[in-house]
């Protein structure tokens, strides 16, 4: 098989169809928020669609939390909860927010996408009615079976 040539007019339909993504290179400036720099125009650009809304990426009492966290445990993630376990700030977050709301406990996602992805999977393996109740916000449900039905675009446009 062709593995070039099959990808490539896979690529050249998603282009056709508008549906390739195109990423914005952003570079967010520190103690500007919401400013940052568009490097693919060159212009100083307003971004309020961050998941940092409030602005807290820059508050001193943040940062200087992240140094020390950086300075103790060094960077980066590790690998995945699941397999290489949890680093002890983030036990430590999901027992502050459990508290915060009252609740036994909370659990940590890394976007809001992933939050509602694996909560609408988790209750849909529970019972397949609720791929209808809910109405298929994931491509992961797989369209609810129905070929009519059009997908969801979430995708960004050039």
């Amino acid at each position: 098989m062709n593995f070039d040539g099959f990808f490539r007019q896979r690529l050249d339909a998603l282009r056709a169809e508008g549906r390739y993504r195109v990423f914005a290179d952003l570079e967010r400036r520190a103690g500007q928020f919401p400013r940052a720099l568009d490097h693919r125009s060159g212009e100083d650009i307003t971004v309020w669609c961050s998941n940092d809304y409030l602005g807290m990426g820059q508050h001193p009492a943040v940062l200087a939390a992240m140094h020390e966290a950086i300075d103790r445990c060094g960077a980066g993630a590790g690998g995945t909860r699941n397999i290489s376990g949890n680093n002890h700030y983030h036990v430590l977050l999901e027992r502050e927010l459990a508290e915060l709301h009252g609740k036994d406990a909370a659990l940590l996602f890394t976007s809001g996408y992933v939050a509602n992805d694996t909560v609408l999977a988790t209750l849909a393996e529970q019972d397949y009615r609720l791929h209808r109740l809910f109405g298929c916000l994931e491509p992961r449900l797989d369209d609810c079976g129905d070929p009519q039905r059009p997908r969801r675009e979430t995708h960004l446009r050039a």
